[in-house]
């Protein structure tokens, strides 16, 4: 939620989504965060597939559980980007997965070097993740600012390895590049 989903009013309730890409994150959506959903507020999200553009939701309409949410520290409307850090003890891997598979990637250095990347426009967001990898003993870059973003790497190969051990990331698409990384042939 923290990553690519949101709370949204509606007349008369509050709509949860998730969003993602249609190509690259839709067995993600569909096979991890939908049951992952189901079984913390038993409750099924819809798929929803926008014409026109690469992009799905998962939704659901429910103010009790957008409130549960909400106290948690995910913002109903605009998230404010100063304040986006949970309001509650988080499981620091779980949290840190979940930023990543939605908003980091992995990426080749060069030849079979990868490099991990969060990147996202809270800067705050960013902090909390970056204390948690130093936390599990990883040691990620300083934060630097970009024209829209804010984001932080580990790029030690040692680390990149350690952090796929450590955290464990559920996003296939993730998984599957540093695999073609490391195969490749420099």
């Amino acid at each position: 939620m923290f990553g690519d989903g949101s709370l949204s009013r509606t007349e008369r309730s509050v709509q949860i989504a998730i969003t993602g890409n249609k190509f690259d994150d839709e067995v993600y959506l569909l096979e991890h965060v939908r049951p992952l959903f189901h079984g913390v507020f038993d409750l099924e999200l819809t798929s929803r597939y926008r014409r026109g553009e690469n992009t799905m939701d998962l939704y659901r309409y429910s103010k009790e559980v957008a409130l549960t949410l909400h106290s948690w520290g995910m913002p109903i409307g605009l998230k404010k980007l100063e304040n986006l850090t949970p309001k509650v003890a988080v499981a620091g891997r779980a949290f840190v997965r979940g930023v990543f598979d939605t908003d980091g990637s992995v990426y080749r250095k060069y030849g079979p070097y990868a490099q991990v990347q969060f990147k996202t426009v809270s800067e705050n967001l960013m902090s909390f993740v970056r204390d948690k990898l130093i936390m599990l003993g990883l040691h990620p870059t300083r934060i630097r600012p970009d024209e829209t973003k804010h984001r932080f790497l580990l790029c030690r190969q040692k680390e990149v390895e350690a952090f796929f051990r450590l955290v464990k990331p559920s996003n296939p698409k993730h998984i599957e590049r540093l695999k073609r990384i490391r195969q490749s042939i420099t």
